[in-house]
């Protein structure tokens, strides 16, 4: 695989990922280090499932 094509699917998913713990932070009360896990790896799904979705619709 091409290193800039590799570098910029990491900074995509990076990029969602961020969005989305900022969200996940944002409709939360309190921060306890047990929400902050579970908002970070739900997020970490979701940057992914953002990624392979955008891919999808490149494809077409």
């Amino acid at each position: 695989m091409n290193p800039r094509r590799t570098l910029l699917a990491v900074g995509g998913v990076l990029a969602w990922w961020a969005a989305l713990v900022v969200l996940w932070l944002m409709l939360i009360s309190t921060v306890y280090t047990l929400e902050w896990v579970v908002g970070a790896g739900a997020a970490g799904v979701g940057a992914l499932v953002a990624r392979a979705g955008r891919q999808a619709v490149k494809r077409r």
